[in-house]
């Protein structure tokens, strides 16, 4: 290891290289990063409307249920029972 820091130490042209090639390095890590980070967070908004609407349909469809069972129980009643 040792020579290898000497020749770079020596030829400054070979160590700006090495610099350059190092930050290129770095900056197309950094964006697959932000790619990914991205990507992420657009999956977990999708999956949050999903949840969401998914939540919104049940419970309309339960609340329709009920309302149709508490109809049907009051009609076998005889009226008796009030809806609200």
């Amino acid at each position: 290891m040792q020579p290898v820091i000497d020749f770079v130490s020596a030829n400054p042209l070979y160590g700006a290289g090495l610099v350059l090639l190092l930050v290129l390095l770095a900056v197309g890590l950094i964006k697959r990063a932000v790619k990914l980070v991205a990507i992420a967070a657009l999956l977990n908004v999708g999956y949050g409307y999903y949840l969401h609407d998914a939540a919104a349909n049940a419970y309309q469809k339960a609340q329709e249920t009920v309302e149709d069972v508490a109809g049907k129980a009051a009609a076998k009643a005889g009226g008796m029972l009030p809806l609200r």
